[in-house]
């Protein structure tokens, strides 16, 4: 159960929707199915889009729950059983439906039919779902993955699959029983076809699936008005991993900072996080939708990685542990091939990089039907309102850019300022006997604020 003092607080979304009071029975039976065939989610009785919290009348509670209730079991198949109840904020009450993600989708209309009546969730709206996200659906009841799934247009040969990679990989030469066991071909009625995954790893992957790729760009400044460079990897998915991480070095900073000793080469971004959101980006792509691609958007501020499908879980449960993969055999494969070390663990990795960046943010989209996930240079606009990057360096921009953006040490402020740290502590110095700004915190954690003026 979520804290519903927190979300009455949030925007709505794909988890969740408020309505000033109860809606009609079609809405209801709408929210009730969209929910269900997504992750979940809630909706909140009593609370207006705005987040102004109405309540509903004490006396209306029980009637709302037997409406909403009955409801949902008459008009919806496969059965739903949300959690109904009430809390009160503010002295107000409100009645919450508590919708979880199914394992007996896709739900749908009764007097409709599946085929006329399955709603999902997108962003804040329920939808109507197209065929192809029946056919997900289907198959996420059945348990199956996208890459198991035969094409019986695409028979296997030895020359068909493009496996030099792989085999490099586990430096062995793959024979009929290592392509069945890794997945990439079946056998039926004594015929081999191969597998989605296995037309992912052949000659012939453009032409089922042609967006197979990731394509990336360098803009210049934070729109995507003018090019600086551009690439499109349309090969073998784990050559362009490799291929995707070489463009973003060639377009981001190399820069050096001042460790304890010796000065230390440090990329604009931490390289390890993106590399990790990028296989994320490859191996939980939703490949059913044929008409998008990955897209990697390198601007002045930011890192944009947009990948097709929404996350597998919640996003709030990123990093505890939790894992759910679209494609099992792609990812046994990258498992196999130790570009994934453990299940569950990405996202705790990430987090681990970030450490050493605190002026990069990490940002999830998940609202829609691709997930976005942004690396945002946050000092970006202080650095970018100065001459070529830098400040001049006097005093008073140094108690300026301090006052806007507390609790930075001297190194940290030496990078951002671009003023050599000697020159940096020793204007630090004068401030501080000028009572205007002062260290709090251990020496290795802490960082400088400015004091309240006088007059």
């Amino acid at each position: 159960m979520e804290d519903i003092q927190y979300l009455v607080t949030q925007k709505e979304n794909r988890k969740l929707e408020f309505k000033e009071t109860l809606p009609s029975k079609d809405k209801i039976i709408k929210t009730a199915i969209a929910f269900s065939n997504s992750q979940g989610g809630y909706l909140i009785i009593g609370v207006k889009d705005n987040n102004e919290i109405l309540g509903i009348d004490d006396n209306e509670v029980v009637k709302f729950e037997e409406i909403i209730s009955n409801t949902i079991y008459d008009n919806c198949l496969p059965n739903i059983m949300p959690n109904i109840y009430s809390v009160r904020i503010d002295k107000k009450l409100l009645l919450v439906v508590e919708f979880y993600p199914s394992s007996s989708k896709p739900h749908y209309i009764k007097s409709l039919g599946k085929l006329k009546s399955t709603y999902i969730r997108i962003g804040s709206s329920n939808r109507l779902a197209t065929s192809d996200i029946l056919e997900r659906l289907e198959r996420e009841k059945r348990n199956i993955s996208f890459d198991n799934i035969i094409d019986f247009g695409v028979i296997y040969d030895e020359s068909i699959l493009d496996i030099h990679i792989i085999e490099n990989r586990l430096n062995q030469k793959l024979d009929i029983a290592t392509l069945e066991k890794l997945k990439l071909i079946k056998k039926e009625q004594n015929v081999i076809y191969l597998t989605n995954l296995g037309i992912w790893f052949s000659k012939v992957r453009s032409q089922y699936f042609p967006l197979i790729k990731i394509e990336c760009a360098r803009f210049k400044g934070t729109t995507t008005k003018v090019f600086l460079d551009q690439a499109t990897f349309d090969g073998d998915i784990i050559t362009s991993i490799e291929q995707t991480l070489q463009f973003i070095k060639k377009n981001i900073r190399l820069g050096a900072t001042i460790g304890e000793i010796y000065r230390e080469n440090r990329w604009e971004y931490p390289l390890l996080a993106l590399r990790e959101v990028i296989i994320n980006a490859v191996v939980h792509r939703d490949y059913s939708i044929i008409g998008s691609d990955i897209k990697i958007a390198i601007f002045d501020d930011m890192i944009e990685i947009t990948s097709p499908g929404e996350l597998m879980i919640d996003k709030f449960q990123l990093g505890k542990g939790y894992s759910e993969l679209r494609n099992a055999n792609l990812g046994n494969l990258f498992k196999k091939l130790e570009i994934i070390e453990q299940w569950g663990t990405g996202y705790e990795k990430i987090q681990t990089e970030l450490k050493n960046y605190p002026e990069i943010r990490l940002e999830i989209d998940d609202d829609s039907t691709f997930t976005q996930v942004k690396f945002i240079n946050i000092e970006y606009k202080e650095i970018n309102g100065t001459v070529n990057g830098t400040v001049n360096g006097t005093v008073n921009e140094i108690y300026m850019y301090i006052k806007n953006n507390p609790n930075k040490n001297a190194v940290f402020l030496s990078k951002i300022l671009n003023i050599p740290l000697r020159t940096l502590k020793r204007k630090l110095k004068q401030l501080k006997e000028e009572n205007k700004i002062e260290f709090i915190g251990s020496p290795k954690l802490g960082g400088y604020i400015a004091k309240e003026q006088n007059g």
